[in-house]
């Protein structure tokens, strides 16, 4: 397996903005620990941009080539997050080792989701590239190895699958790596910490993302402002956080984010909205301002029976100050609750209300973090006034949603404007080209 450099890799000066690039490949001190493992199963638990993907994909090659002709697979979440990240990363690499290797060469065939890399001396390897959203297509050939790229955010069984293939009498090691950000306390957690840790043979190495030097400056302190504390032990120190259990709002405290605040305590430049969430029974929605940072809610709604064209008439009759809308980002479409057959905007857009909305709706798991941010800062307020949402948004639990559906009505209607304002920063796939790895 001694195909890639292991000493630190080597950065350019800064430029004008202080970012650095790799100029010479190798690896961060943690992913030499996590290439050292010697266990079956290997995985690397880490921050975004921490260097995992590209850690599996060496991996993955080097594994090919030391066991060829037996096969490694590489396994994503889905053909186009491969598109995205697995599959540019190992051209990268194989690039820039062909450029310094003239007895390598690879070929990768897009029909059968393969890379076929051959050096001088060595038998052919074959390295495939599979996709997790359908773990019965998982089934087939013996395998060497295999890795799985975000295993957490995949259900089980390809973990299951992918044990059950690495199996290959030909293979030199049988051996599955992972590499992942902790998204929730599920499998991975057991298997690692909970109650399956020691059925397996695992060994695990957590990286933060501040351990990755190649990465621009800003770019930890981009995710650091994007998140509260304990989304951050998630997505930049990879530490396994429960945020799929307990209370969705825990960042809610009342003697924070409980207040009456006059708009004329408030920061200059103060804009009135509603944010609206489009049901027939309750039709509910919430009355607040924004102003810098702050976000204030003043009113909430909670209309039976009800629908759009009368929630806007009542917020133009009691709040006529109101400019901006923002709603349920679905409203584009025709809703049962909107009359006449006209889409739920363009009621709000007769009312006079400006439509605030992204084109796609946001994932519940990443509006939930921006209201959980704002929470924690105590720059999401709320009027004591407003004492159903107040009730909903410290009930209002994981395990208990689908009995709580009368709750997420006027808690949607809170999180729209306060993750249009204030979306967390979800960063790109990070592709490291590893010139001379």
């Amino acid at each position: 397996m001694a195909f890639w450099r292991t000493e630190d890799p080597v950065l350019s000066e800064p430029n004008e903005h202080g970012r650095r690039r790799v100029v010479k490949g190798g690896m961060f001190e943690h992913q030499r620990r996590w290439w050292s493992l010697t266990n079956f199963i290997r995985l690397m638990v880490g921050g975004y941009g921490s260097g995992k993907s590209v850690s599996l994909c060496k991996w993955s090659i080097a594994a090919a080539l030391h066991n060829a002709p037996s096969w490694g697979a590489i396994v994503s979440p889905s053909f186009p997050q491969a598109r995205r990240t697995i599959i540019p990363q190992i051209e990268g690499l194989l690039a820039g080792k062909a450029a310094l290797r003239p007895d390598l060469t690879y070929r990768h065939n897009k029909g059968e989701h393969s890379f076929t890399i051959s050096v001088e001396a060595r038998p052919p390897a074959t390295l495939l590239y599979l996709s997790g959203d359908n773990p019965d297509s998982l089934k087939g050939p013996n395998l060497g190895t295999a890795a799985i790229d975000e295993p957490f955010i995949q259900e089980r069984a390809v973990f299951d699958q992918m044990m059950a293939r690495c199996r290959d009498p030909r293979a030199k090691i049988l051996a599955i790596a992972l590499g992942g950000t902790p998204e929730q306390l599920n499998w991975g957690y057991d298997i690692c910490e909970g109650e399956d840790k020691g059925k397996y043979d695992i060994g695990v190495v957590s990286a933060s993302t501040e351990e990755n030097k190649s990465l621009p400056p800003e770019y930890v302190e981009r995710l650091l402002k994007s998140y509260d504390e304990k989304t951050a032990d998630a997505y930049v120190r990879g530490k396994f956080v429960n945020l799929t259990a307990g209370r969705v709002y825990y960042a809610f405290d009342r003697a924070r984010n409980v207040r009456v605040i006059p708009q004329k305590e408030a920061e200059r430049g103060i804009t009135e909205f509603v944010g609206m969430d489009f049901n027939v029974n309750p039709m509910a929605f919430v009355v607040g301002w924004h102003a810098g940072m702050q976000v204030h809610i003043t009113h909430e709604y909670e209309l039976p029976n009800s629908d759009t064209e009368y929630a806007c008439s009542m917020i133009r009759e009691k709040h006529p100050n109101v400019r901006m809308c923002f709603p349920d980002p679905t409203g584009r479409r025709r809703q049962t609750n909107a009359p006449g057959g006209m889409s739920d905007f363009k009621w709000i857009g007769r009312a006079g209300l400006v439509v605030m909305a992204p084109i796609e709706p946001w994932t519940r798991r990443d509006s939930f973090n921006s209201v959980n941010k704002k929470l924690s800062e105590g720059k999401l307020t709320i009027d004591p006034s407003c004492r159903k949402l107040l009730h909903y948004v410290q009930n209002y639990a994981h395990e208990t949603m689908s009995k709580q559906e009368s709750m997420s009505h006027l808690l949607d209607a809170m999180r729209y404007p306060v993750t249009y304002l204030f979306p967390v920063h979800r960063p790109a796939s990070l592709v490291t080209q590893m010139v001379g790895a």
